[in-house]
């Protein structure tokens, strides 16, 4: 069963990173580097450090969850369930309106969020949107949440995107099955507002 799963984990994480249509150039990159956050009182907090156009990002992931990868994409794996997973991707928005311009076609966000659902997938569902569920500095987030049938498990996928610039877009995804769902959602979420850049 262990075995299993860990397949079906890695089949998910690897088949998401297969996206050469969505990920382009980026200013933001993804290479998860060993950093630390000074605080007013006590020892550094360690945190992976990604590079931003302003410099260092400090993210500290959920507790004992371990980084991998690097560019544009960036996974991280629970320690104590094995089918559940969070990745960061940075992507170029191409053929984005100038800011202020409502004459173009209006973007179908959760069309677009659907791609990230692995190949192979079957029964997908659309479960519901969550406005804002983190923020980003000042830039709010949308987050799509779907479930269907993968390896023959039912598993549910949250996929939040944020504008980070006109140009530019960071999305998160988290994977886990439905009875770790909403606990590994809940911490991967918590995570992002420890997003701080400019260091």
């Amino acid at each position: 069963m262990i075995e299993k799963s860990c397949i079906r984990c890695l089949a998910i994480v690897c088949l998401t990173s297969l996206w050469p249509a969505l990920v382009a150039a980026r200013a933001l990159d993804l290479t998860p580097l060993r950093g630390f956050r000074e605080g007013n009182e006590g020892p550094p907090t360690p945190v992976v450090q990604f590079i931003g156009e302003k410099g260092k990002i400090d993210f500290q992931p959920p507790q004992g969850w371990q980084a991998s990868g690097g560019g544009d994409s960036v996974s991280f794996v629970s320690p104590d369930v094995t089918q559940a997973w969070m990745k960061l991707i940075a992507i170029e928005k191409v053929g984005a309106l100038p800011q202020g311009d409502t004459k173009g076609p209006k973007e179908d966000l959760q069309a677009w969020a659907a791609k990230f659902i692995p190949a192979g997938a079957e029964k997908v569902e659309f479960v519901k949107r969550v406005p804002s569920p983190f923020m980003i500095e000042t830039r709010e987030s949308t987050e799509f949440i779907f479930t269907f049938v993968f390896f023959g498990f039912r598993d549910l996928m949250s996929v939040s995107v944020v504008d980070l610039s006109k140009t530019e877009r960071l999305v998160m995804l988290v994977s886990a099955d439905s009875k770790n769902f909403d606990r590994i959602r809940q911490q991967a979420i918590a995570s992002m507002f420890s997003w701080s850049s400019g260091g």
